[in-house]
């Protein structure tokens, strides 16, 4: 058995975000976000630092799966307020069906957890208010 499969398949999903958001960016952003203003700002800036992080990554030299929340992941998270959890996967704006759990990573879910590592707390703001939650499961 192949054991490197998995993580060549996670390159190969990379290296095709890269060409989605790298090289499309401005396109992307015409899409997806308003022309002006603050949010495009922050969204620009996101996809800066994720096409970045990408790049690392794909520069690394690790021959093992990374614990961190790319675009295409599942997650799974607890809620510190009450203990419960949750599992998500993180998708582009055109795949995002709350129903079925796929979340958006413009989404404000899932723009933190979005490059997130497994162990990590992060606090969420939401139309409902704020939300700690720590990322338990990555896949």
């Amino acid at each position: 058995m192949n054991h490197s499969l998995p993580l060549d398949r996670l390159r190969d999903q990379l290296r095709l975000q890269l060409v989605v958001l790298g090289e499309e960016k401005h396109a992307f952003l015409d899409a997806h976000v308003p022309k002006q203003g603050a949010e495009r700002k922050q969204i620009y800036q996101l996809l800066s630092e994720y096409v970045q992080f990408i790049e690392n990554e794909l520069k690394s030299s690790e021959e093992r799966l990374p614990t961190t929340v790319f675009i295409g992941c599942e997650v799974t998270i607890s809620y510190l307020e009450d203990a419960t959890s949750d599992t998500f996967k993180i998708v582009y704006p055109n795949d995002a069906d709350p129903e079925q759990n796929c979340i958006s990573f413009l989404s404000p879910v899932g723009r933190q957890l979005l490059m997130s590592r497994r162990d990590d707390i992060v606090s969420v703001e939401t139309p409902a208010g704020a939300m700690r939650m720590r990322m338990l499961h990555i896949q």
